[in-house]
């Protein structure tokens, strides 16, 4: 338990580290956050596109549907910050021959890598999903307490750890491919069905997002519960999100011992 609790204090000291690094860029930083945060007012166009020629889906409503967005940005943007470099693995690490001198450090190889994120556009994704949440509660006239900050900040980070471990067993790919990109980007995108009510789909893809890659407790249930909707299925997420972290790290540890040098 010592070495666990050491490993997550490392982890963190590694994203302090990252975090200082990126604001020596500021403009550079400022810039890429306008950047994602027009690319999803884009979206939001999209979606009132869409109410133009509905009033509901699935008995949800324009403000309602926006809260979800919103909820989901705020997890997204967390988890693109925290786990952005399983990206590299492949291609930055074991391709060019970085993961051996890794493997020589007195920490477990995936701390030294996710510790190395530092996905600065990913606060524009926190911003935008913030200001959203605000805006459609308050549209929604739903009292904003202190409880209620609190469970939003929390299960949004409940989400973020759930998407990072997808994306850490996904990664694994990159073990016998070298490009864990394409990989995750595959799968971590199915996390866009969940931004809408599970209604509106078949039972195949309720049962992939919700059971088998469990999105849909990123922030749909979340946002059930915050509505009204659904009071008690959100707190499943805590046991979720811990589930998936232990079997990404057996699974990686497998790759792990699997791996064999480029010799780059």
């Amino acid at each position: 338990m010592t070495r666990i609790w050491n490993n997550i204090s490392l982890y963190f000291s590694f994203l302090k580290a990252s975090l200082k690094e990126m604001l020596i860029y500021r403009l550079d930083c400022i810039v890429g956050m306008i950047s994602q945060i027009v690319t999803q007012l884009v979206e939001i166009i999209f979606i009132w596109i869409v109410f133009q020629n509905t009033d509901n889906l699935a008995g949800w409503n324009f403000m309602q549907i926006l809260l979800l967005y919103g909820v989901t940005l705020i997890s997204i943007g967390i988890s693109d910050f925290c786990f952005d470099a399983l990206y590299d693995i492949g291609p930055k690490y074991i391709r060019n021959g970085e993961f051996d001198k890794i493997l020589l450090r007195p920490i477990h190889p995936l701390i030294s890598i996710i510790g190395s994120s530092r996905e600065f556009t990913a606060f524009g994704y926190v911003f935008l999903g913030l200001f959203l949440t605000v805006a459609m509660l308050i549209k929604l006239s739903i009292p904003i307490t202190v409880i209620l900050i609190l469970k939003i900040l929390f299960f949004s980070i409940v989400g973020a750890f759930i998407i990072g471990a997808i994306n850490t067993i996904f990664s694994i790919s990159s073990f016998w491919t070298y490009r864990s990109n394409e990989v995750i980007w595959s799968f971590y995108r199915m996390y866009t069905f969940a931004q809408y009510p599970l209604d509106i789909y078949n039972k195949f893809v309720r049962i992939l997002i919700t059971m088998i890659l469990p999105f849909a407790f990123v922030a749909y249930y979340p946002t059930m519960n915050y509505l009204g909707m659904d009071p008690y299925i959100i707190y499943i997420a805590p046991f979720i999100m811990i589930i998936l972290w232990i079997i990404a790290i057996k699974v990686w540890n497998i790759a792990l011992n699997k791996y064999r040098s480029t010799g780059t």
